[in-house]
């Protein structure tokens, strides 16, 4: 009990002390400036002196000029010292009288290249030191040589034996021929981390001393070393991190006990956030937040749940020293109301670094042990540190958004079991959980927008609130809760609705009108989406862009451009990505398929939202989505309607991959198209078509080579119209098109060129096979003698013509085609068609084939151009 007692007087002591000295800090340094600074004026005072004196001495040899002399060194007034200091008499100041109190002061500073050439022994030396001290300690545990007390004791001897030498060695360095600062610097680090070694130990292993009165010890260490830090160097400030930080590695005692773990942690850090702040290394910072960072992943690993109390102070204070500590000082008195753009706000800092690492640790702890009153707990001291930051600095406005994003996270963890039968159970568990989570966050926005006007963050931030919470809980919800909860939820969107209107019409600010006026329109378009289905849940967005754009242009009130193109990314996002997933291909509206009722009043609402929309700039993106939406609503319904079905990817049919990959290349078309009527977008347009291209070219890759119908028993349809227009035909004539209406660049011209004629190939054969195998292309199935000659006609007839309209055309390429396909028909019935004939059949194959290539001479010759007079002159 005594121990206990003074444990306390000597924390409570040692907090005090630790008070007073950051709230002096700043009054010394303002008196270390006024001391140089009058050092500076009695260097000069003294030069100026020795100068007179000299004058005196002279001035039997010229008594005028030492007379002018001395009037003017009278004459001059202390005021006026600096300014003879910085401009005409720095040449005598340059060998002072007596040393400046900046000489006196000025710590070593790092210089690495003397530290290779040099002083690289000296850290040898000190890691040689350090490592010995913490082994010596391993070694007496294990050997048993002498008694725990006493190797303790000897430890901790060496260890201050080592700081004691650094110490003798920095005063009399002139005696002793010490050249260098960093002997000293090395030598007390090494002492720095035997002393912490020995600390450990006695607490951990030999339990010698309490836990109170090693944290005191712990603490002395700990501000020992940052005492030695500043009277040494930063460099010690550095060696004394990573020793600190690496004993509890280096001397493990196999107790895992996390809370004297994150203790320890704790107290480094403050020590090194302190250094650092005070030597202005930011190099230490960092060092210093990886060493805790690391602790507490390895933290994480060893707690469980009965660790969460510590757990939890560990992320406040990492909270207060890496972040809160320097926005708004030690004693967190320091504020700025000044609100600051999203760029400023988003602008990568080692505050936000800080923010987003430990918050995602301490979320990793949560989700690894689950537990709903930690859940619960966390959220709420999250939120309460978050807005309390927010409220003092509006550096920190993005606080509250990590605050809701951390409450959604901790609602999906909750797995209370809830009782659903019983007609309370919305006010229980998570439920209640969500409720006052957004009764917080409205209060808390609704304050900050009525004290600073100018935050807009928190404009967002009370629409955000009750559309995320509400929302989320929602779809979670399972569907025996429907009946009660349902009702309970809409009463409260309906009556934040009501709330929100009547301030609407009280604000006198149009911007919070518009504000207040859309989170009312937002709680009527949640209430009615859970109504109907999830489904439309994109026409609520999509009707939230709209009402922003009639507000805006009805009260003249300007709306970020970026909250625009997030709600449009995400309805196109939802919009494109919905009718592929397996839980919305069941999905109605009123009986009918959901797209066919969600994509039309999308298109509406886009419409609506680029007329009324008073910002020009964002022209493009609505068109940009306008067209997207009509892409989309072509490409399902086109499949819906051809298989009945939405395309599964994990499955795709042949009648599946078919329409998708032709969707996709109709959709890249109108990407590229697009593309060509802009200038701001006009890369991301290209992207997207290539995208798609490049999708579609897999897929008919897949359906035309690997799974092809010619290898694969598929039945596409009997008749001349079947799935082959579709898979090869319509292909072919949109890439024509991206040629005629020079949507891709000339040098792909060939390449698709060959495509066309590759598709154009296999969609002819393709419909002849259809012909004499009754729905199916399948070579296996054999061919007839009839088959066979009906290939020779039909590519005669195509070579041919394609042979005259390409000289009609004067088209050489075409010409030379026409020509190549011709030389294949004749080679075909050569080898194939006439190998089997025989007799008669065979002569009159040979006439019929003579009769046809020299009729086709006969026509190519007629068709021929006669040349010009001019060019019969040039000829002659």
């Amino acid at each position: 009990m005594d121990t206990e007692l003074f444990s306390f007087a000597f924390n409570l002591f040692l907090f005090i002390g630790v008070v007073i000295a950051l709230k002096d800090r700043g009054q010394i340094k303002e008196l270390m400036k006024k001391v140089t600074h009058l050092q500076k004026i009695i260097d000069f005072q003294t030069t100026q002196i020795d100068k007179l004196k000299q004058a005196l001495h002279e001035s039997s040899s010229a008594p005028s000029s030492t007379v002018q002399q001395t009037t003017q060194i009278e004459s001059t007034k202390p005021d006026t010292v600096q300014e003879q200091i910085g401009g005409v008499d720095q040449s005598q100041l340059s060998k002072p009288a007596k040393p400046t109190v900046k000489n006196q002061f000025t710590l070593p500073e790092f210089n690495l290249d003397t530290l290779l050439k040099g002083n690289g022994i000296f850290w040898l030396g000190a890691l040689i030191l350090s490592i010995g001290g913490v082994f010596l300690a391993n070694y007496s545990i294990e050997a048993g040589l002498l008694p725990p007390g006493v190797r303790v004791i000897l430890g901790a001897l060496f260890g201050c034996a080592l700081v004691a030498g650094a110490e003798v060695l920095n005063r009399f360095k002139t005696k002793l021929n010490v050249n260098t600062p960093y002997i000293s610097a090395a030598l007390a680090s090494g002492g720095v981390i035997t002393c912490f070694a020995m600390v450990l130990v006695s607490f951990n292993h030999y339990d010698f001393i309490p836990a109170n009165l090693a944290f005191v010890f712990l603490a002395i260490i700990a501000l020992g070393a940052t005492y030695l830090a500043l009277r040494f160097g930063p460099v010690l400030a550095g060696i004394g991190i990573i020793g600190a930080y690496a004993v509890p590695a280096l001397v493990s005692t196999g107790s895992n006990n996390v809370g004297a773990l994150l203790l320890y942690v704790s107290f480094v850090s403050l020590s090194a956030v302190w250094v650092a702040d005070y030597v202005k290394q930011k190099w230490v910072w960092w060092q210093s937040f990886v060493g805790n960072s690391i602790w507490f992943i390895g933290a994480i690993f060893f707690a469980d749940k009965n660790d969460f109390a510590v757990v939890l102070l560990f992320t406040v204070a990492s909270l207060y020293l890496y972040v809160l500590s320097h926005l708004l000082g030690w004693r967190l008195n320091l504020g700025m109301h000044t609100p600051l753009s999203i760029k400023a706000l988003l602008m990568p800092r080692r505050e936000q670094v800080a923010t987003l690492i430990t918050l995602f640790l301490f979320a990793m702890y949560l989700t690894i042990n689950p537990a709903f009153s930690h859940l619960t707990i966390a959220a709420l001291v999250v939120a309460v540190i978050a807005i309390g930051a927010a409220y003092k600095h509006s550096a920190l406005d993005t606080w509250p958004y990590l605050a809701l994003f951390f409450a959604l996270y901790m609602f999906s963890l909750m797995t209370d079991k809830i009782e659903y039968d019983n007609i309370l159970y919305p006010f229980t568990g998570k439920y209640l959980f969500v409720q006052l989570a957004v009764i917080l966050g409205v209060a808390f926005s609704v304050v900050m927008v009525k004290r600073d006007t100018q935050r807009v963050a928190y404009l967002l931030l009370l629409v955000l609130v009750p559309l995320s919470l509400f929302g989320v809980s929602y779809i979670e919800l399972p569907l025996q809760s429907d009946a009660i909860l349902y009702p309970l939820w809409a009463f409260e969107l309906l009556l934040i609705a009501a709330a929100a209107s009547l301030t609407a019409m009280k604000s006198p600010i149009p911007l919070q009108r518009v504000t207040y006026l859309i989170l009312a329109n937002t709680m009527l378009t949640l209430c009615f989406t859970m109504l109907l289905s999830a489904s439309t849940l994109t026409l609520a967005i999509a009707a939230q862009v709209a009402s922003m754009s009639y507000l805006s242009w009805k009260y003249k009130v300007e709306i970020p451009d970026w909250l625009y193109k997030a709600a449009l990314l995400v309805v196109v996002t939802r919009l494109s990505v919905s009718p592929w997933i397996a839980d919305y291909k069941n999905e109605a509206i009123l009986g009918v398929h959901w797209t066919l009722i969600v994509y039309p009043i999308t298109l509406g609402l886009v419409w609506f939202a680029a007329k009324y929309n008073p910002a020009k700039s964002l022209n493009a993106w609505f068109t940009g989505v306008f067209i997207h939406l009509c892409a989309l609503l072509v490409t399902t319904e086109t499949s819906y309607f051809l298989i009945g079905d939405y395309p599964n990817f994990a499955h795709l049919s042949y009648q599946e991959a078919t329409v998708l990959s032709l969707n996709w290349l109709i959709l890249a078309g109108v990407y590229f198209w697009r593309s060509q009527l802009t200038t701001r977008l006009q890369k991301l347009y290209i992207i997207g078509g290539a995208v798609l291209l490049a999708g579609s070219a897999l897929i008919h890759l897949n359906i035309s080579l690997f799974e092809s119908p010619y290898f694969i028993a598929e039945h596409i349809g009997r008749g001349v119209v079947n799935w082959l227009w579709l898979q090869w035909l319509t292909p072919a004539l949109c890439l024509y098109g991206f040629i005629h209406f020079k949507l891709i660049a000339k040098q792909f011209y060939r390449v698709v060129y060959v495509i066309i004629a590759l598709l154009g190939f296999m969609f002819i054969n393709g419909e002849i096979r259809t012909l004499f195998g009754d729905g199916f292309i399948y070579w296996q199935q054999g061919m007839s003698e009839t088959e066979l000659y009906t290939y020779s006609i039909v590519w005669l007839l195509i070579s041919t013509a394609t042979i005259f309209v390409a000289q009609h055309l004067g088209h050489k390429q075409l010409t030379s085609i026409g020509f190549i396909g011709l030389a294949m028909v004749i080679l075909k019935a050569f080898m194939i068609d006439m190998s089997n004939l025989e007799g008669l059949l065979r002569a009159l194959s040979f006439i019929g084939l003579g009769l046809c290539l020299v009729g086709v001479g006969w026509l190519f010759q007629k068709m021929q151009r006669k040349p010009s007079l001019s060019t019969q002159s040039k000829e002659a």
